[in-house]
């Protein structure tokens, strides 16, 4: 009996502290990636506004379209479909985003033109030629993440 009850314990803690190493959830800011046929670019981060228990990472860029017209260009043509994805940042770890609402727009001249995102994240460029800055937005409980690119359709 005094064997049968080390035991029972034994098995008791173990079975205890096994529940003390679960996975860390608290996710950190997304990357934001646009898919071709062929290839990916990486959009760039520009204002995020997010807080969790492991990070709290504020930042404010005041003219978005100057901030994006110095990042390289990103080669679209007119009426193009391509697909947003979202990946882990290797940094932070997770990628548990609870019901994210993400917003696409061309911005142009200080005018918007909101972009159609399908459920599976792919969306088509228009077919005017020309400049544009891409803005994307994400936003779930753990805040706000904006993402540019400098686009030009040819």
């Amino acid at each position: 009996m005094k064997t049968f009850l080390k035991l029972l314990i034994t098995l008791f803690l173990a079975f205890t502290l096994t529940g003390c190493f679960a996975e860390d959830y608290d996710v950190g800011v997304p990357t934001a990636h646009l898919n071709f046929d062929i290839m990916s670019v990486e959009l760039t981060e520009a204002n995020i506004s997010w807080n969790t228990a492991s990070e709290d990472v504020q930042r404010k860029i005041e003219n978005i379209e100057e901030y994006a017209a110095s990042l390289d260009e990103i080669k679209i043509f007119p009426g193009q479909k391509v697909s947003l994805e979202f990946k882990e940042n290797e940094d932070n770890g997770g990628d548990i985003w609870t019901d994210p609402k993400i917003t696409v727009a061309l911005l142009k001249d200080n005018k918007r033109l909101e972009l159609a995102l399908k459920d599976d994240g792919e969306f088509q460029f228009p077919t005017n030629k020309g400049s544009y800055v891409l803005e994307v937005e994400f936003i779930n409980s753990a805040g706000s993440a904006q993402y540019v690119g400098n686009i030009a359709i040819r």
